[in-house]
């Protein structure tokens, strides 16, 4: 990728990050689905959401379930999700991880609505900071 298109897209991203600190500041709850795909956008996302309450979740399944929902999709880039898989499952920090392979999506919104009214701490976020864990 060229410097200015990398300058251009890691601008965008500090701004997404910022918006949804903003967001939350004002009381706002966001969900972010995102993939972070090198140590400086995932310590930008650390940086800027770290005093904030940031439930953390690990959606994962198996590198054979990605392939066969890629080739389903037709909408991607052939190879990208394994190309991904070690980057996006790299932080071992999850307040609530939910496998997509045997879990329904209602299941997965159940539990992570159990999770938010059980009052549990939200520590991922601040766990991944002081271990400095990036995801590249």
């Amino acid at each position: 990728m060229e410097v200015s298109a990398q300058i251009i897209i890691d601008s965008l991203v500090t701004l997404f990050y910022s918006t949804v600190k903003f967001m939350s500041e004002k009381g706002i709850n966001v969900v972010v689905d995102t993939v972070n795909d090198n140590d400086e956008r995932f310590n930008t996302c650390l940086g800027l959401l770290i005093d904030r309450p940031v439930l953390f979740v690990g959606v994962t399944c198996s590198k054979e379930e990605l392939i066969r929902r890629e080739k389903l999709r037709e909408d991607r880039q052939s190879g990208l999700a394994i190309a991904q898989y070690d980057i996006v499952y790299r932080p071992e920090e999850y307040d609530i991880e939910l496998n997509t392979e045997t879990l329904r999506p209602n299941e997965c919104a159940n539990l992570i609505v159990d999770f938010i009214r059980s009052i549990r701490e939200y520590s991922a976020f601040k766990k991944l900071d002081k271990r400095s864990v990036g995801v590249s």
